[in-house]
């Protein structure tokens, strides 16, 4: 029955750190270094808490440990109950004074620190509660892990398509999560209480905890936390490429890795007490996970060369995750128990040893996360990042074997050797991500920055696709509808001389918006910073029309999220344009809210206007319900997805022969002739359809906590 409870707690474990990173981040921003500081104070928590529980087990008896550990789930429910409330309220009222990194992990971790350390006691509490001879640590740590960490899968696959979070919401789908914790601590209170027979006295082990050697053991498993936290964030920016990265992508990864981890501790505790030299095991099983971090990806980006511009549904969603995370996630899975092996015989310490075990490895996960994030990636790419922490599990393993000599040394070499090979044969840079986007490697430019993958797919001559994240999103030469975006909304104003432009893609938008000489200054904000350099290399490719782009002292580039930057400004805009984004992106629904489109509102000047592409009815509505001068602009004879909406606080003046007059007076010399011919037509042609009415459903509108197009994407 406990088994049971710690797997619905993992569940809920899960539930909450998805939707707390998700909520942060609205506040926080989206970009690479946002995102980390969040994950790492949410691990750092769980750490100390793996500490605390460890030390408090070790002092009370069995029954006691299953009560605190009752109590505590019964504190964590309390909590998520609460926790969408708090942080929703107080994280805009402090945003301004936590805007550098440092600041925000600080705040982070504070508000996190209670709830991430409760759970972080849970672990070596409940395994003081089952354990009940010295020879069953092993597989009774194993097995808890084990179906804690399956229990967390079942969260993921909640958070992981809309059957659930798209009927519920964040707050919805949280406070399922604060049920399970809640019914958790219950059923633990009522099985702390019941009087069992008297159990025989355990029977302590005859064999000794070696002091300095848990030292160097502990060392050990925070540096393979370390590599294991690193190959994750690889293994998922190379799968979000191959997945053709979408809201539910993450959480689809992540429900195989943890799979794949569970498993292996199942397995792992089976297989810790028979094996006779259990420390050798575990660091040959760092070599397994080193070559097996190599072969996934290789094997991943070999079908696709192979295959061509072909990225079937079976391979791409389901096949290619299988491969990369499941051989080596269940081997991690395998060490946990294995390595309670090594430095766990007595019951008198097994609290203190599992949670100083836990805490160790959670700060190499941290340090791995952070390191990965904030400099590998930037620095060497993907490729090169899953060498690096492929050869650090390797070189354990080696070193291993190296200090046992003899006939060792003949398997160093082969371990050597075949690291060597599978290192080589993974291709880098344009030869890695060019097959993951169905492009051949002479025709695709890739740039990888902390938060974006981007690719330049040349896809016909002189005709240039951007692809962000495996997505494609825009083309060179520019497209009419998002210089139509940047312009006319520019045209409309009557004195546009302040503007925001809040997504860079190939230019097209603020290059539109530039077209006006009345706009004196305009301010792009980008969240991947290799846009720009791929810009520049177009243009040296002979990409004239991106020269104004590049060169024009009017622009001015900003690399962070869009949603931060305009919490954290204290600048008032005359016009503020979103780039388009598709509904199914991760986290577009920061940009479709009725919560953003009040932080734009506030943003205004007077007569200030917002643009934004009008991809849903729900949207168009969500915007309405803010603004209250709202107009639809579109072409009869374009597609109904090129509609685009011009919002403002005050009356909006539409006058056709001003808006030709203005256009004709517009430096259009930057333009491409046929472009500029589009935009005169277009203007003489288009239909302004004002939205009346107020009568929305408020429940059916996107918000921050229930973006509803976003999350119905699938």
């Amino acid at each position: 029955m406990l088994y049971a409870v710690f797997f619905a707690s993992g569940a809920a474990a899960l539930i909450y750190q998805s939707g707390w990173q998700r909520i942060l981040t609205l506040h926080a921003g989206m970009d690479l270094y946002s995102v980390t500081t969040v994950i790492a104070a949410f691990m750092a928590g769980l750490g100390l808490g793996n500490l605390l529980g460890g030390t408090l087990a070790d002092r009370v008896d069995a029954r006691a440990s299953v009560l605190l550990y009752a109590l505590m789930e019964l504190f964590i429910g309390a909590f998520g109950a609460l926790s969408v409330h708090v942080l929703q309220y107080l994280y805009p009222r402090l945003s301004a004074l936590i805007s550098t990194t440092p600041r925000q992990f600080a705040f982070h971790f504070a508000l996190l620190l209670i709830p991430t350390t409760m759970m972080g006691t849970t672990l070596p509490l409940l395994a003081r509660g089952v354990v009940a001879r010295s020879a069953e640590i092993a597989p009774s740590v194993g097995r808890l892990y084990g179906v804690n960490t399956l229990g967390a899968a079942v969260g993921a696959f909640a958070m992981a398509g809309p059957w659930i979070l798209g009927r519920l919401g964040l707050q919805g789908v949280i406070g399922i999560a604060a049920g399970l914790n809640v019914a958790a601590g219950l059923l633990a209170l009522r099985l702390a209480t019941i009087r069992n027979p008297a159990p025989a006295p355990a029977k302590l082990s005859s064999e000794r905890d070696p002091e300095a050697g848990f030292a160097v053991w502990a060392t050990v498993y925070g540096l393979t936390g370390f590599a294991a936290l690193g190959l994750e964030v690889a293994w998922f920016r190379l799968l979000n490429v191959v997945g053709r990265s979408t809201t539910y992508t993450f959480s689809r990864l992540l429900f195989v890795y943890l799979v794949g981890l569970g498993l292996g501790s199942l397995l792992g505790g089976r297989l810790a007490r028979r094996l006779t030299r259990p420390a050798r095991t575990f660091l040959l099983l760092q070599a397994a996970i080193g070559l097996a971090a190599l072969v996934g990806p290789l094997l991943v980006t070999a079908y696709f060369e192979h295959a061509g511009g072909k990225r079937r549904v079976f391979p791409r969603d389901v096949l290619a995750p299988l491969v990369v995370l499941l051989p080596p996630t269940v081997l991690m899975g395998i060490c946990f128990p294995i390595m309670n092996r090594v430095v766990s015989n007595r019951l008198e310490t097994l609290g203190r040893r599992t949670g100083a075990l836990l805490f160790v490895n959670t700060l190499g996960c941290v340090l791995g996360t952070l390191a990965t994030g904030f400099f590998f990636l930037h620095t060497y790419g993907t490729a090169a990042t899953l060498r690096l922490l492929a050869g650090i599990l390797c070189l354990l393993a080696a070193a291993a074997l190296l200090a046992e000599g003899g006939r060792m040394v003949g398997r160093v070499v082969g371990l050597v050797g075949a690291f060597g090979i599978f290192a080589w044969l993974l291709p880098s840079g344009d030869a890695f991500w060019a097959p993951l986007h169905g492009a051949p490697p002479k025709q695709m430019t890739t740039r990888e920055d902390g938060s974006c993958v981007l690719g330049l797919f040349e896809e016909r001559p002189q005709f240039f696709g951007l692809y962000i994240s495996g997505m494609r999103q825009n083309a060179v030469p520019f497209d009419d509808f998002h210089v139509r975006l940047g312009a006319v909304p520019a045209l409309i104003h009557p004195a546009p001389r302040r503007a925001l432009v809040i997504g860079l893609g190939m230019g097209s938008t603020p290059h539109g918006l530039a077209v006006d000489p009345r706009v004196e200054h305009a301010t792009c904000v980008e969240i991947c910073a290799g846009q720009l350099a791929l810009l520049d290399s177009m243009y040296r490719k002979g990409m004239r029309e991106l020269e104004p782009l590049l060169s024009s002292r009017r622009l001015d580039y900003r690399f962070e999220d869009g949603r931060k930057f305009l919490l954290d400004s204290a600048e008032r805009f005359d016009l503020v344009v979103t780039d388009t984004l598709l509904p199914l992106s991760p986290f577009s629904g920061s940009l479709y809210s009725r919560e953003f489109y009040q932080l734009v509102s506030s943003r205004l000047r007077v007569n200030g206007m917002f643009a934004q592409w009008v991809p849903s009815r729900r949207i168009l509505e969500t915007a309405a319900s803010v603004f209250p001068f709202v107009f639809v602009i579109e072409d009869p004879a374009s597609p109904v997805s090129s509609k685009f909406l011009v919002a403002s606080n005050r009356p909006i003046k539409l006058d056709r022969n001003a808006l030709l007059e203005r256009n004709r007076g517009a430096d259009r010399s930057t333009l491409p002739p046929e472009t500029r011919r589009d935009l005169e037509e277009f203007l003489a042609r288009a239909v302004a359809t004002a939205v009346v009415g107020r009568d929305f459903a408020p429940d059916q509108l996107n918000t921050d906590l229930f973006p509803r197009d976003e999350f119905s994407s699938w």
